[in-house]
């Protein structure tokens, strides 16, 4: 159970896991280990269709202490710390995951008509609490589960370029 400003309608990790895998097949990349996080990000709105959609790349103290991204549904947009968007260029798990997980918070809101209620005193199932949800699409979207079954955690940290933290929560959460 979550403490959330917003309720999601709920969603399964099963349902994540479909609509990662119908992302990836839907770019014509299913069987790619490396999710092309940024190139994704550049051309999210061609891909989905929405012009309005941008991001921003903004300097450490632009967001709040601890925050690396964040994603705003009025307006459409994704703000990105420098260090972080440096770095998910570069290649670093932590900062790759960190764009997709905003990104996942767009797709769900925008795409797949996720609708979200204010919640000032519920404490939530998890898979209503769209931080969960966000933090699952990614892993799911990054570190496709019909690939990586079966495979030693170093192997899934390096295939698909995240963190140790994420292929190991990832892998346990594949049966």
């Amino acid at each position: 159970m979550a403490k959330s400003f917003y309720r999601a309608e709920p969603l399964s990790r099963n349902d994540l896991r479909r609509y990662a895998f119908d992302i990836r097949k839907e770019l014509k990349i299913e069987n790619i280990f490396r999710f092309p996080v940024m190139n994704f990000l550049e051309f999210y709105p061609e891909i989905i269709g929405e012009d309005d959609f941008y991001y921003a790349v903004v300097e450490e103290n632009d967001l709040p202490p601890g925050v690396h991204a964040d994603y705003s549904l009025e307006h459409n947009c994704i703000r990105i710390r420098q260090s972080v968007y440096d770095g998910a260029c570069n290649g670093i798990g932590r900062d790759r995951m960190t764009v997709m997980h905003e990104m996942s918070h767009a797709l769900l809101l925008k795409i797949s008509g996720v609708k979200l209620q204010r919640n000032y005193s519920e404490t939530l199932p998890t898979y209503c609490d769209p931080e969960w949800q966000a933090k699952c699409l990614a892993g799911e979207i990054m570190i496709p589960a019909h690939l990586v079954r079966g495979m030693k955690l170093d192997e899934v940290v390096q295939r698909c370029g995240v963190s140790y933290d994420a292929a190991s929560y990832q892998l346990s959460k594949i049966k």
